[in-house]
C-alpha cells in the first residue's frame, strides 16, 4: 500500500534538509507523485528513493541535466491521459532498477539456507520412501514366490495321488472275475 509523506517526513526519512528536498522537487517535478493542496501536499513514498538518488548524483559531481537524464533511465514515468485523449500529466513512478540493500541480500541468503535445509529433508524423506518401497516389493515378491511354490507342490502331490490311483485301478473284467 502506498504511503503519502509530507516534506518534513521525507526529510526525516532521507536525512536531507527540507529546503533541499523542496529544491529537488521543484527542479525535477516529473519524478514526484503528489496529492493534496499546496500546504497539505503529500508525496508518494517512492519519493524517498528518488530523493536519495538525486542527492547521490549531485554528491557525485553530476550537473542538473545529467541528473535528470540519469533519473529518466532509472525511474519509469506514468502518463495520465484525460478524457479527450490528451496527456494531462506525466509523473515518475517506482524505480525501474532497484538495488538490493545489505538487509535484502541477508534475507535472500537466509531464505536460500532455509530452502537448502528443506531440500535436504525432502531428499532424505524421498530416499526413505524409496527404500521402504523397495523392501515392500521384495517382501511381496518373496511371499508370491513362496505361494507359487506351495501351489506347485500341492499340484504335484495331487497329480501323484491321481497317478497312483490310476495305476491301482483294475479293469472292469478283472474286478468282475476277481483277477488282479
Amino acid at each position: 500500500m502506498k504511503e503519502w509523506l509530507s516534506i518534513n517526513e521525507l526529510a526525516t526519512r532521507t536525512s536531507i534538509a527540507d529546503t533541499t528536498i523542496r529544491r529537488y522537487i521543484s527542479k525535477f517535478p516529473d519524478f514526484f507523485l503528489s496529492k493534496g493542496g499546496s500546504r497539505s501536499k503529500r508525496y508518494e513514498d517512492s519519493a524517498i528513493k528518488i530523493l536519495i538518488r538525486i542527492k547521490d548524483l549531485y554528491d557525485g559531481g553530476f550537473e542538473s541535466e545529467a541528473v535528470e537524464s540519469t533519473l529518466r533511465t532509472e525511474f519509469s514515468t506514468v502518463v495520465v491521459v484525460g478524457e479527450d485523449g490528451d496527456t494531462v500529466e506525466e509523473k515518475a513512478s517506482a524505480p525501474v532498477h532497484t538495488l538490493a540493500t545489505a538487509d535484502d541480500i541477508n534475507e535472500i541468503k537466509e531464505a536460500l539456507k532455509r530452502q537448502e535445509e528443506f531440500n535436504k529433508l525432502l531428499i532424505e524423506k524421498l530416499n526413505q520412501q524409496d527404500t521402504y518401497i523397495k523392501e515392500s516389493l521384495q517382501k511381496r515378491d518373496q511371499m508370491l514366490m513362496e505361494s507359487l511354490r506351495s501351489v506347485q507342490e500341492e499340484k504335484k502331490a495331487l497329480l501323484e495321488v491321481v497317478a497312483s490311483k490310476e495305476t491301482q485301478r483294475t479293469s472292469f473284467f478283472s474286478r468282475l472275475f476277481g483277477k488282479k
